[in-house]
């Protein structure tokens, strides 16, 4: 099964930028981007809020979830270089079904909905920023899809481990475990037959 290159959307938002933004446009952009430091497990927008902001990590790690039952299943796991929100409530500004939340002391860039509406829409460079986006995130989920529908559990795991940007040993295995689709104790058990480095960080 083929998936796609492991790039972090924050890079292909910088590469397009070269060639597609003004340096007037891009020091626009860094005007209405807001750089602040979230301490480990803050809730930055809860179930039945509105996602208010676009947030650009630059270091540190975040999850989505949801609730089935009294269980939260991890949704979606992002750190360096991924670009991050709630997108349904973001997009369309409505109440959350989801939530998201620090994992590791984090630092971001935050634009609001508001600058990031205005500028999509008055300028058409940064428009076709956010098609590029969009795009890329399409293509994430489908690679995940991709990933559930194609692979066991026992190659689920081996495949997220094995990527540059997995998460593994940076935060609780419970947290990869529900993301994969599995439970803790399969994840672990899987993992005792896996060929890995495990000194890695």
């Amino acid at each position: 099964m083929q998936l796609s290159e492991d790039i972090k959307p924050l890079h292909h938002l910088l590469e397009a930028s070269k060639f597609m933004v003004s340096e007037e446009i891009r020091e626009k952009f860094k005007q209405n981007l807001k750089r602040f430091m979230i301490p480990k497990g803050r809730v930055l927008v809860d179930l039945g809020q509105v996602s208010p902001s676009l947030y650009f990590i630059e270091k540190g790690v975040m999850r989505t979830y949801y609730l089935r039952g009294s269980e939260d299943i991890t949704s979606l796991l992002v750190s360096e270089g991924d670009i991050v929100c709630i997108a349904e409530s973001f997009l369309l500004q409505k109440l959350s079904n989801e939530v998201l939340e620090t994992l590791e002391d984090t630092t971001v860039y935050a634009i609001s909905y508001d600058s990031y509406r205005k500028l999509v829409e008055e300028d058409s460079y940064m428009g076709k920023l956010a098609v590029r986006l969009l795009e890329q995130h399409l293509i994430n989920f489908t690679d995940k899809v991709k990933v559930f529908k194609y692979l066991s559990v026992e190659e689920r795991i081996a495949h997220y481990i094995g990527q540059p940007s997995s998460l593994f040993r940076r935060i609780p295995d419970h947290y990869i475990a529900t993301y994969l689709g599995t439970t803790p104790a399969t994840f672990s058990r899987c993992l005792k037959t896996m060929p890995f480095d495990k000194n890695r960080p």
